[in-house]
This record gives structure tokens, C-alpha cells and sequence, in this order.
């Protein structure tokens, strides 16, 4: 090949690799799911929204820092291999003037996230839901399995780039799954980057609930389609947590 030819077939194959990125970029973003969207609705019925934040973290953010040590012991506590980790993603934040709210579904309650729970972390921060976080992980890992069994959330590259490979599908046995470990792992850095970046942000589980016509409902129901008063006790609900962000000074 002439050096005409070379750069040619050069950037033949860059624009291709790009458009390939580009393609497999978009495949990767997350849906979100009705129970999110209408949660996200409510909120904008009597919250203003805001963009101010940035919604990219990356755990490389913990390094140096004083949330450092407590990262680190909870990453070995998930058998995390010696490479610090370096995870970028983005936290789907429906943000709202002075605080954000971040929508739990049940891919994120099992033993792996159970773990991250006993970080010394989260014993000052009252506003945080730790006993039925921790209560949530034990009681709904089978609800977990339903919708975290298949690749990539059972197991992925990156997830693997620090935990190692994984047991089969299903098999939470031996190393079980690196996707959820990762997973867990990140919904501790999201709580420990927020707190750094000094961002009240209030977590909503598809496991709480509230009482309806003498009926404890539980918002995995309540959200499919939440009328007039799902919709008022829902806000009430958001109203006195929200209140509560404000009692944990950073």
C-alpha cells in the first residue's frame, strides 16, 4: 500500500470503531422503568426541578479523601482484588433545588449491598433508612434474582476487572456474582461522593411503604399507577424525609 492508501484504510477503520462506540454507548443506557418515571412525575408536581449538578462520579473520586479508608475496607469486605477502583457511571439523580432523590429498584437488595451497609459510614447519618436498608437486603434477595440472574448485571467486564469471575447465573455460592458486587459497590460510593460533593441526597426504595385505607402498600405497587391520593401521601411522604436530609450537617 502507497501512504495514500494507509491513511485511507486508517481512517476507515477509525470512523467504523467510532461508529461502534457510538452504537454500543447508546445500547447501554439504562431505561427507566414506569415505577421511576411516575416517581419523577410526582416529584415535579411540587418540586422544582434543577440541573445544577453533575450527575458523573467516578469512584477514583475517593482517593486521597477521608472517605478512603472506609471505600477500601468495604471493597475488600466484597473480596475486591488490589487495583483501586476506578468506575465511572452516572447516578440517575431526578434533582430538585437543594435536594436530589435516587429511586432503589429491587436489583439493588441482596447480600453484596447488605455488606456495604456496615460501613461505620452510615452510623451518624440519621436521615439515611440503614435498619430497613439492611432489612430490605435480607428479605428481598430472591426478588433480586428475578431481574439480576442474566449478563450484564450478573456479571460484566469491569465488574470482573476487580472482583474476579463469577459463579454461573443464579449461584450466589463461593465468588457469586461480580455485577452485583460492583453494583453494591457503587451505591456506596454514589452515598460517599455525595456527602463529599455536600449533595442531600434521599433515597426511595421499591420496598417502603405507606398505609393506605388501613393497608400498609408498598411503593413497588403504589407507583405503577398512583392516582389522586397515592399521589398526595407519596409527596407527604418525600416532604418529611426531605425534612430530615436537613438534621445530618455535612
Amino acid at each position: 500500500m502507497n501512504g495514500v492508501t494507509l491513511f485511507n484504510y486508517a481512517f476507515f477503520v477509525q470512523y467504523t470503531l467510532n461508529l461502534l462506540f457510538k452504537k454500543s454507548s447508546v445500547a447501554m443506557k439504562v431505561k427507566k422503568s414506569i415505577r421511576e418515571e411516575n416517581l419523577h412525575k410526582i416529584l415535579l408536581s411540587k418540586f422544582l426541578p434543577s440541573t445544577q449538578l453533575d450527575p458523573n462520579f467516578s469512584m477514583w473520586e475517593l482517593n486521597g479523601t477521608f472517605s478512603e479508608r472506609v471505600f477500601l475496607e468495604t471493597y475488600k469486605a466484597l473480596d475486591g482484588n488490589d487495583a483501586f477502583p476506578e468506575t465511572r457511571f452516572t447516578v440517575p439523580l431526578m434533582e430538585f433545588g437543594r435536594f436530589c432523590v435516587v429511586f432503589d429498584e429491587a436489583i439493588h437488595f441482596n447480600r453484596y449491598r447488605a455488606k456495604t451497609l456496615r460501613s461505620s459510614f452510615y452510623e451518624n447519618i440519621t436521615s439515611f433508612p440503614l435498619v430497613k436498608y439492611r432489612s430490605y437486603c435480607r428479605k428481598y434477595e430472591v426478588e433480586c434474582l428475578k431481574s439480576g440472574a442474566a449478563n450484564p448485571e450478573w456479571t460484566n467486564r469491569e465488574a470482573e476487572r476487580y472482583f474476579g469471575p463469577g459463579q454461573a447465573p443464579g449461584d450466589l455460592g463461593l465468588s457469586g456474582s461480580p455485577g452485583w458486587k460492583l453494583m453494591a459497590l457503587t451505591d456506596f460510593a454514589t452515598d460517599l461522593i455525595a456527602r463529599q460533593r455536600k449533595i442531600r441526597l434521599l433515597r426511595i426504595s421499591i420496598w417502603d411503604d405507606l398505609l393506605i385505607n388501613q393497608k400498609l402498600v408498598k411503593f413497588k405497587d403504589l407507583l405503577i399507577s398512583p392516582g389522586k391520593t397515592e399521589t398526595e401521601l407519596i409527596l407527604k411522604f418525600v416532604e418529611r424525609k426531605v425534612f430530615g436530609l436537613y438534621a445530618d450537617d455535612f
